[in-house]
């Protein structure tokens, strides 16, 4: 039995430059920072709990839980969200950055929060959506 849960964003989890790591060409290297919150952990020990009831309603003679797995495929969204407050988000309603005019990101990171499956198909979606905002805007996208 697998249990899904959903981080709620937290500022101190995040994607960085690495100040020391750098790649051949003098690159800084991304940093991901998280910390598993206190909510988080406690969704896990919840839903551990109401597993192991499950399976013993079930007639388990023994369970084994292991929360958060260690090598388990994550997916971490939110760590460049989408809005319109520059103060509270990295990329405008269409993807573009508050900050850097020519810089459009289109993956996982503008989710404002994360998805509790897999987000491909969320990912593709607005790939498509901004990649038609910009081609419609594209004579007047940088003036």
């Amino acid at each position: 039995m697998v249990v899904i849960c959903e981080d709620l964003p937290e500022p101190r989890n995040c994607v960085s430059l690495d100040p020391d790591l750098k790649d051949s060409d003098g690159i800084p290297a991304p940093k991901v920072t998280y910390r598993l919150s206190e909510n988080s952990s406690k969704m896990l020990a919840h839903c551990v709990a109401r597993a192991t009831e499950v399976l013993q309603a079930a007639g388990a003679k023994e369970t084994v839980a292991e929360a958060p797995l260690p090598f388990a495929g994550w997916h971490l969204m939110g760590t460049a969200r989408m809005g319109t407050d520059p103060k509270t988000s990295v990329v405008n309603e269409w993807g573009r950055c508050h900050d850097v005019r020519n810089l459009f990101l289109i993956d996982g990171s503008i989710f404002v929060t994360a998805a509790g499956v897999n987000p491909t198909n969320t990912i593709q979606a607005l790939a498509l959506y901004i990649a038609d905002t910009i081609k419609k805007n594209l004579a007047s996208l940088f003036d």
